[in-house]
């Protein structure tokens, strides 16, 4: 599914005062659109300040087509990524500057189709997830990679959990990590002073769904107490279900007004997910959600943020297709 909706653009006051005041800006986004020349000022990243560059993705699903071609959408996503730096800009439409070099690549989960060892480590060493992907770009992908599971890659939806084994050992050697959950499963990082957290399927407790969300609630509120605080720094989370229509029986009774209860005051910059298998940027309780595309049809996105902004930008086997900017509020203490 590949559903393009209006993009949300949001202007540089906090995001309490823009659900106070109903302040925003709407604005299509799609490929080749242009945003008003006041937005397009070259002077939003000045030297010295932050500039950070990192790509994501989800649904890679290693196995659905492994007999078919290969992986060949897969590695065709990660080729374009390790190329992106040197011979790709941003559209026009979000100011047409030169991609950096990324930090590294977060995956939204469905890491596999059902969970299995062959579709992990691929057919006689290839063409599985993590002959592909690797850990610190040192296989195909040539950047450091940041996954999570989803519900393609447990027992409880698939066929079996080795994904989720192995990504408990992998965390242990995670590059920058720098909180890691007691069960091994969850974590977080810093990228100069925006913090990421990763939650693998969903935000939730222990138990009471169909596919477990192994108590990544609990570690996020620890987290954003103990690594985040009262600074108003930008936080970015990602996970696999998402927070659209699309997604709502993935989640249990109430799991989403916990989730939001423990955000709603924090600098949540972002919150990324995959799952719907098509990119489309919308708002969830005055929160901006990136729905990114799957690896499993070449897609992935490229974002960057500065002290002002952040810009998305998705992008398919046609080109750019779902893109937004915003501008972001200073961080502050809170």
């Amino acid at each position: 599914m590949n559903e393009r909706r209006p993009q949300s653009e949001i202007t540089g006051i906090s995001r309490r005062d823009f659900l106070r005041r109903g302040a925003g800006l709407a604005a299509g986004l799609t490929a080749g659109a242009f945003l008003p020349e006041c937005l397009l000022a070259s002077d939003l990243t000045k030297k010295g300040r932050m500039d950070l560059t990192f790509f994501v993705l989800a649904d890679t699903h290693y196995g659905r087509n492994q007999a078919k071609n290969k992986e060949a959408n897969n590695k065709r996503a990660i080729d374009e990524m390790n190329s992106a730096p040197a011979t790709l800009l941003y559209p026009k439409s979000l100011g047409g500057k030169k991609i950096n070099t990324p930090r590294g690549v977060l995956v939204a989960g469905d890491l596999t189709e059902d969970g299995l060892q062959n579709e992990w480590i691929g057919v006689q060493g290839e063409d599985g997830f993590i002959s592909d992907y690797g850990l610190t770009g040192e296989r195909r992908l040539k950047y450091p990679v940041y996954e999570g599971f989803g519900n393609h890659d447990s027992e409880l939806s698939g066929k079996d959990h080795y994904p989720l084994d192995r990504l408990k050992i992998r965390n242990k050697s995670r590059k920058g990590i720098t909180n890691l959950s007691k069960n091994g499963f969850h974590y977080s990082w810093d990228w100069d002073d925006v913090h990421f957290i990763n939650l693998n399927l969903y935000p939730g407790p222990k138990g009471g769904r169909p596919c477990e969300a192994e108590g990544s609630i609990d570690f996020l509120k620890e987290d954003l107490v103990a690594k985040v605080g009262k600074s108003g720094r930008p936080v970015v989370i990602y996970h696999h279900f998402g927070l659209d229509e699309h997604s709502g029986n993935a989640w249990g009774a109430g799991d989403k007004d916990v989730y939001y209860e423990i955000i709603k005051d924090y600098n949540v910059v972002a919150i990324f997910h995959g799952h719907i298998h098509g990119s489309k940027v919308y708002q969830w309780r005055g929160i901006d959600i990136y729905n990114v595309g799957a690896g499993l049809s070449g897609e992935w996105s490229a974002v960057n943020i500065t002290d002002d902004e952040l810009i998305f930008a998705n992008r398919n086997k046609e080109g750019w297709n779902v893109m937004a900017r915003k501008k972001l509020e200073a961080a502050a203490a809170k």
